[in-house]
């Protein structure tokens, strides 16, 4: 930590500030398995960060990270709460893409079983985002297009859970590929989208080694460093391990914003 300090030696103290962000997500059902059939699943979180250093580019940052999960089955493993507390490092590649770096101690307990586990936590993530602005008389199902936009995200998490002796290793990777319509003149916009997201671990477990491509729409409406949003969405469950696929449909509602 200390040579992590030094390098950002020359930032002027009025740099450093409070920022953090909020988000959520309702799906349903939470998986097309078939254990999670007309399961309803909810996930909440917040974190805080305070900026200790801060380049053009770099943000070296305390921060805590709170989530609260719940199901309706319900499992004990997706009734949960945590609340961690580390140290991150976020670094601005490009104006598309940003990396970042983090170590934090995780205090973990099943909320069921009053199962309570503490370990440290170490990830790296990356965010990548384009946006491109339609032309103004382009159109698609006779509403105005705004923009092209793609995402894509992904963390690599060591260990995979908290248990005692953890050590495996959890890649999880996202993309999305979507157009925003103008619903009138309202704030709201259509969204028809192509996703996929992956997941893989040393392990070979089952729920961590799987593809999952998908097609849908959403209805969201962008807010001040955000977004709140309704999708549905086709969805095809490819389990490599266990060698299935299920595809069924989902429909998802979240929100997120930044501070």
């Amino acid at each position: 930590m200390t040579l992590m300090l030094m390098s950002f030696s020359a930032v002027a103290a009025e740099d450093t500030r409070f920022h953090g962000a909020t988000g959520g997500i309702l799906r349903f059902p939470n998986s097309n398995q078939p254990e999670d059939e007309n399961n309803l699943f909810g996930e909440a979180w917040l974190k805080l960060a305070y900026s200790v250093a801060k380049t053009e580019k770099g943000n070296l940052s305390f921060y805590t990270l709170g989530n609260v999960v719940a199901d309706t089955k319900p499992f004990a493993y997706n009734n949960t709460a945590k609340l961690g507390v580390g140290l991150s490092y976020s670094y601005q590649v490009s104006d598309a893409l940003n990396i970042s770096f983090s170590a934090r101690h995780d205090w973990f307990q099943e909320r069921t079983t009053d199962v309570r586990r503490s370990a440290m936590k170490y990830e790296m993530t990356y965010y990548y985002y384009r946006y491109w602005a339609a032309e103004p008389d382009d159109k698609m199902f006779g509403l105005s297009r705004n923009a092209w936009i793609f995402k894509s995200y992904g963390t690599l998490a060591y260990p995979g859970s908290l248990e005692e002796n953890d050590d495996n290793l959890v890649l999880t990777l996202g993309g999305e590929y979507s157009t925003d319509l103008q619903l009138g003149e309202s704030k709201w916009l259509l969204s028809p989208f192509i996703d996929v997201d992956f997941a893989w671990d040393r392990d070979g477990n089952n729920y961590n080694n799987k593809i999952i491509p998908g097609v849908g729409a959403k209805i969201r409406r962008p807010i001040e460093k955000g977004e709140i949003f309704v999708s549905l969405r086709a969805q095809a469950d490819y389990r490599w391990k266990a060698g299935t696929t299920d595809v069924k449909p989902g429909i998802h509602i979240g929100w997120y914003k930044g501070f």
